[in-house]
């Protein structure tokens, strides 16, 4: 895994049937997410880097999470965006002998994608066993929503990533402006347009966010074409 410098960090691991999932992010200013026993908190974080696996704690309360993330395959580099790594997590709680294996990612910046930024967008979904879909979209401090961001992003699959030409966003925000579901069409190089098939769609309703700073950060139940997963959606505004 990457031993050299990051200017920019997005990791998280879950289970929608098991009711456990987190999100842990530091883009200048850390922050993390929290979901157990249905309750989204906001949450600090350490991580560990070295060898094979990424160890991952995170603790919110009288709560403290372990995570050991573990590549499923190659780190691959997103044009326009992160180096992101699909793993496998072995959840557990602090000091606890069980263990829960489920889906994860690490999403890293060699530049910090926040300078001279208005807002920004990281969204990870689960899209199948070792598969995910990664999507940004950053946009200048004039930008008043979606049609003014570039957006770019990846459907990673193993050691690949079939970049996406065109990755539209649409997100729904509650009176607070805070994301409740999120939507995104993502189109290939060269795919045909004329065909709704050749493009992949997410849609995701949320399980639970918070609110750190200029930073929201929320878990979505997802489907992928079908395929139940989980999602994380992290906001920023300047």
């Amino acid at each position: 895994m990457t031993d050299g410098h990051q200017a920019g960090l997005v990791c998280g691991f879950g289970d929608v049937a098991a009711g456990i999932a987190a999100v842990a992010w530091d883009l200048g200013e850390p922050g993390a997410l929290l979901l157990s026993e249905g309750d989204a908190r906001p949450a600090t974080f350490g991580i560990e880097e070295g060898g094979d696996a990424a160890a991952l704690s995170i603790t919110a309360g009288q709560t403290s999470i372990e995570a050991t993330l573990a590549p499923r395959a190659a780190e691959v580099a997103l044009e326009d965006g992160p180096v992101a790594t699909v793993c496998t997590a072995e959840v557990r709680s602090e000091g606890g002998t069980e263990t829960i294996e489920c889906f994860g990612q690490i999403c890293r910046w060699s530049a910090n994608p926040l300078q001279g930024a208005g807002i920004f967008r990281q969204i990870a979904v689960q899209s199948g066993e070792d598969s995910a879909v990664v999507a940004v979209a950053r946009g200048e401090p004039s930008a008043t929503g979606h049609g003014e961001e570039r957006t770019g992003g990846g459907l990673i699959r193993g050691e690949d990533a079939t970049p996406f030409e065109e990755s539209l966003i649409s997100t729904q925000y509650d009176s607070a402006g805070d994301p409740t579901r999120i939507g995104l069409e993502l189109w290939p190089v060269d795919a045909d347009q004329t065909s709704r098939a050749a493009a992949t769609r997410v849609s995701g309703s949320l399980i639970g966010g918070v609110r750190t700073g200029g930073t929201w950060a929320g878990l979505f139940r997802c489907h992928t074409d079908g395929v139940e997963g989980l999602g994380s959606y992290l906001l920023w505004r300047a």
